[in-house]
């Protein structure tokens, strides 16, 4: 586990309720004693002149009702009110995040959503969309209120797809000695495709659970010294997961991509589009 702690964690807000989510959140993640929260508002470029400057002096005021909020918070954190800065730029929200995230080398970005309807809209056009897509950076989408650090995570992981970096990336977010649920859905090959009797199935099942759990186990050998639990079971990885992390009511679900180049695919039908669009509890989206 990083033990040093997040140094740099970016919240784009909206000023919204899940914005606001958001931003508690990034305050009760682990962070380096000097770490930097950087709060971002960006608005639209093309607004008219006559409104223009009344805009940005909202958005300025608002910025500044964060930070005073942030400075009251970070007594208990143990933060000084020089580790927080507040921002309002103008142009296309998804870049300004974005670049904004590489000049200040962030370790995530923290992006709240905004209930049911939120979730639905991140898949039509949403600014998350656009970050998820394209971005480098770690992005943890935050649903639930913030009342404490996460205690029951839940990893999905395919151990035959760079796991590992996904796994070291959640471990970041967690307090040490936190325990882990490690999870991989092993789907029987062709199965939708074949006529496989039930007790043939439940046979195949056991198989393949049997040699999932093993190159799970063999995976987290290599992970750093934490109480890992593996859960193996056969199936539709996207109902699974779902299934697993309500079992365990799981507070965060970590996912990872296959890359840039898989990306448009995993956001238009994979698991992980399946459990951003349908998911209950916080989701951190790692491209390894």
């Amino acid at each position: 586990m990083a033990s040093k702690g997040l140094q740099s964690i970016l919240v784009p807000t909206d000023f919204s309720a899940g914005a606001e989510r958001a931003f508690e959140r990034a305050l009760r993640l682990p962070l380096a004693p000097k770490a930097k929260i950087t709060i971002l508002h960006v608005m639209p470029a093309d607004i008219p002149g006559t409104l223009r400057k009344e805009a940005v002096r909202d958005a300025e005021r608002s910025i500044e009702k964060h930070l005073a909020h942030a400075r009251t918070l970070a007594v208990e954190r143990g933060l000084a009110p020089g580790q927080f800065i507040g921002d309002v730029v103008e142009g296309n929200a998804a870049r300004e995040v974005m670049k904004r995230a590489n000049t200040v080398e962030a370790d995530v970005i923290c992006i709240g959503r905004h209930g049911r309807r939120g979730v639905i809209d991140l898949f039509i056009g949403s600014t998350a969309t656009r970050v998820v897509r394209q971005t480098e950076h770690p992005v943890l989408l935050v649903q639930l209120p913030a009342t404490g650090p996460y205690t029951r995570p839940l990893f999905a992981v395919d151990p035959e797809h760079k796991a590992l970096s996904v796994v070291k990336q959640g471990l970041s977010l967690l307090e040490e000695g936190t325990p882990v649920s490690v999870f991989n859905a092993t789907p029987i090959p062709y199965e939708d495709f074949i006529s496989i009797t039930p007790d043939h199935l439940v046979s195949l099942r056991k198989k393949f659970e049997k040699e999932g759990e093993k190159s799970l186990r063999a995976l987290l050998k290599k992970a750093p010294d934490v109480a890992f639990t593996p859960i193996v079971r056969s199936g539709d990885a996207r109902t699974l997961v779902l299934e697993q992390a309500q079992a365990l009511n799981a507070d965060l679900s970590v996912l990872g991509t296959h890359g840039r180049s898989a990306l448009n695919r995993f956001l238009m039908g994979s698991v992980a589009e399946w459990v951003l669009t349908h998911s209950t509890n916080d989701v951190l989206i790692v491209r390894p």
